[in-house]
């Protein structure tokens, strides 16, 4: 069992690089794109929730960590996913849910049925795989931004062009966020160059 204490302590912790990892970020947020927001959202909630909710978890007991655990994945997950509009708030809302429940659950788990060599190394594994998680994110945002942009004809949402759907009209292209997008473009591709 882990001591309650050690999981608070590690549970701020946490909180406070995700917290500072998403401040940081957010000097991205004119480059971003929806889907970067969402990932942003989403990884933010997931583990930031399965660091805080494993800790508390490894330390009492599983309605305490479940909800701890989720609310903090949901608070992280909702806060950060702005950045991709009303999608990053909901996957990042829901990313942080699930990921605050499994971190709850493997603590629990964990907590009964092995002894402290068991919790110490899943303390240590946790802790690398939260920390190259967030260095990722940072790296991803950072790679995104940068991209040049184009923006969607159909819904006006920014695209990378090396990723998105394409389709060439009187000898340019355009892109797109997703087909059904693209197929509206190409059936009338007048209707929305006129906006």
């Amino acid at each position: 069992m882990l001591n309650l204490s050690t999981a608070i302590i590690a549970s701020i912790v946490v909180m406070l690089v995700s917290a500072g990892v998403g401040v940081y970020l957010a000097r991205y947020k004119s480059g971003m794109t929806e889907m970067l927001g969402m990932m942003l959202g989403m990884t933010q909630g997931m583990m930031t929730g399965i660091a805080v909710g494993y800790f508390i978890g490894a330390a009492t007991d599983m309605f305490v960590s479940n909800l701890v655990g989720v609310i903090v994945g949901l608070v992280f997950g909702i806060v950060f996913g702005r950045a991709g509009g009303l999608m990053g708030m909901m996957d990042g809302g829901m990313g942080g849910a699930m990921g605050g429940m499994m971190g709850a659950m493997l603590g629990v788990m964990l907590q009964y049925l092995y002894n402290g060599w068991a919790i110490t190394v899943t303390n240590v594994l946790i802790g690398v795989i939260y920390l190259v998680s967030m260095y990722a994110l940072v790296r991803l945002v950072q790679q995104g931004a940068s991209a040049q942009m184009e923006t969607d004809p159909v819904c006006d949402m920014r695209v990378d062009p090396k990723t998105s759907l394409q389709h060439v009209h009187q000898s340019r292209t355009y892109y797109f966020c997703a087909p059904a997008c693209q197929r509206a473009f190409a059936k009338d591709p007048e209707t929305y160059l006129k906006k």
